[in-house]
């Protein structure tokens, strides 16, 4: 999974990136639950670590090192510094050190110290993507870090999510705000956080959106036949212009 890349000082081009090990994988997810035990997780899971590639791209070489073993999953940076040198990466990280393990736990990664800050939840919590928000202030710091971590966290002993809100740079101090969502959000779903106005939807247009997403979900074997109009799907325009009122 790739996380961010730049030019190097020297032109090279530098990327991190999660990668996959599937070699010591001996069992197959073919049926629901895929693992009831941590040995079964690690059996029939690829190990997930952080690693930077620097490509030299005078000589076409590709060099890389680990920045670090412990499991990493959904990585992501400050979207400022997206394309530009980064300091801090945040992942989802595993919970027994460098043993194979599914994400739990929230990390910052300083990747160039290759150290690690991390909070844990309890033993039957576990989060998902972390989405990077930056703070509003009058007076911002300017320092990378200088936001909140985002994540959606699944309880699977009350079988319920909430959303967790870390401060970026004391992420060890844990949750500054949890918020309960009554109702569980899949482990593993990806996530983003976006400040933009437009994605400041009332809760009515979001009931209307979700209605057309139905809608269309429900005629999902029927693409084939779409048509310009979406008459294919059993759409008519006036199904768009009922849900988001006079858009074309």
């Amino acid at each position: 999974q790739f996380i961010n890349a730049y030019d190097g000082e020297d032109g090279s081009i530098v990327f991190d990136a999660v990668r996959s090990d599937s070699s010591k994988i001996s069992k197959s997810m073919n049926e629901w639950p895929w693992a009831q035990t941590i040995d079964d997780f690690a059996a029939s899971a690829s190990k997930k670590s952080l690693w930077r590639y620097t490509v030299n791209v005078s000589s076409g070489n590709v060099s890389k090192e680990c920045i670090t073993e412990v499991p990493t999953y959904f990585g992501s940076v400050n979207p400022v510094v997206s394309g530009q040198k980064h300091k801090y990466a945040y992942a989802a990280v595993g919970a027994i050190g460098n043993s194979n393990a599914p994400p739990q736990g929230i990390g910052k990664i300083d990747v160039d110290a290759k150290t690690m800050d991390v909070w844990y939840p309890k033993e039957y919590e576990f989060c998902g993507e972390p989405m990077f928000a930056r703070k509003k202030s009058d007076n911002p710091s300017g320092n990378e870090d200088d936001g909140y971590i985002i994540s959606v966290l699944n309880n699977g002993k009350e079988k319920r999510s909430e959303i967790v809100i870390l401060d970026a740079m004391n992420i060890a101090a844990g949750p500054i705000a949890r918020v309960p969502l009554g109702i569980a959000i899949p482990h593993g779903l990806h996530g983003c956080f976006a400040s933009s106005e437009e994605c400041n939807w009332s809760a009515e247009e979001i009931e209307r959106r979700a209605k057309l997403a139905d809608k269309m979900e429900s005629r999902g074997n029927m693409w084939n036949e779409v048509k310009s109009d979406f008459s294919g799907l059993g759409l008519r325009l006036d199904d768009f212009e009922e849900y988001f009122g006079d858009i074309l």
